[in-house]
């Protein structure tokens, strides 16, 4: 049974300590904001005993709002983020269940429309309840288990220093390309779904989940099925994903074809710098194909106008998820 809980039966909602970082001396306690690289971290400082936090997650105000971010560790916090302390002790795995159950509402939310401490309130969750109405914890652990290959080892989540990347990022040159220098643009071919009839083919739409796939439905007349790897947009949130598998896509995805052949590292890198620009886009404003093709992004070059895919390939290779992919990709 699923019974919705409002966010304040849960936890006590506590706003981050810290505005700037000049406030605070360096040191080794990681401090965490709204950005969404390396689960929020900013850096290392000097945090105050009574200002960490651990084992708890945070909620962006700013950015992207409502991106939820697991803390196994201990943290300080910057004041564009809520620090979730939960009323009654919580697993990790519900904790993390939780922390996904906030970012599929991401969508509600924009630069132009943030989630501040009183919205955040308001909010509610669907969870599963065991006999006696409690949250039932044992039923989230099981259903993780179903899934734990997709999941993030703790030492992926422990923020990194990336001191060697750093390092190598120092020596290469960047360049702003606009998304149309390197990609022609289409939009997808059909509309509704509920009119197409069940089938083997991928189906992207605009939804900011599962790669942005759907379904599995069948060819509808007068519609392409794109072959990968491609990337792909949602015009409602800006998200963008790699597609290395045949799909069909619907009138609310922008589909990025590469002009030139390029690497599917590459096109991992360029989704990455795409999705860095996510946070301009919301159901209210709405990343259709003429927005889209105006977007610029940093790419690594060689020389003027080269893209250095080598570096590119380095880089996407390193990250926790290649490995799955490259599984994917050798079968």
């Amino acid at each position: 049974m699923i019974s919705n809980f409002g966010i304040e039966t849960l936890f006590e909602l506590k706003t981050g300590d810290f505005h700037a970082t000049k406030e605070l001396d360096k040191g080794t306690i990681p401090l965490i904001s709204c950005g969404e690289t390396n689960n929020g971290l900013v850096g290392f400082f000097g945090i105050p005993d009574e200002k960490r936090y651990s084992n708890t997650i945070t909620v962006a105000y700013n950015g992207r709002p409502l991106t939820a971010k697991y803390h196994p560790y201990i943290f300080g916090a910057k004041d564009d983020v809520a620090v979730l302390l939960p009323i009654n002790p919580l697993r990790e795995e519900t904790l993390i269940y939780i922390a996904t159950l906030f970012d599929l509402q991401t969508w509600r939310y924009s630069y132009g429309r943030k989630c501040f401490k009183d919205k955040l309130k308001r909010l509610s969750i669907p969870l599963p309840v065991s006999s006696t109405g409690d949250i039932d914890e044992n039923y989230i652990k099981n259903l993780l288990k179903v899934v734990r290959h997709y999941l993030p080892k703790k030492r992926e989540i422990e923020p990194q220093t990336f001191r060697d990347l750093s390092l190598k990022f120092n020596n290469v040159h960047w360049e702003i390309f606009v998304i149309t220098d390197l990609f022609n643009l289409n939009r997808g071919d059909f509309h509704a779904i509920s009119n197409l009839e069940k089938g083997d083919i991928s189906t992207v739409s605009r939804v900011s989940d599962n790669n942005g796939i759907v379904g599995y439905y069948s060819q509808p007349e007068n519609a392409k099925i794109y072959q990968p790897p491609l990337i792909t947009v949602s015009t409602v949130t800006g998200d963008a994903f790699v597609q290395i598998k045949e799909f069909i896509a619907t009138d609310n995805v922008v589909i990025c074809i590469p002009k030139e052949s390029l690497r599917i590292t590459t096109l991992f890198f360029i989704q990455a710098m795409i999705n860095q620009a996510k946070w301009r886009y919301s159901y209210g404003r709405q990343c259709y194909k003429t927005k889209f093709a105006q977007t610029k992004i940093y790419l690594p070059i060689k020389e003027p106008n080269v893209l250095d895919e080598d570096f590119m390939e380095e880089t996407i290779t390193n990250t926790s998820y290649w490995d799955f992919v490259k599984e994917y990709l050798e079968h």
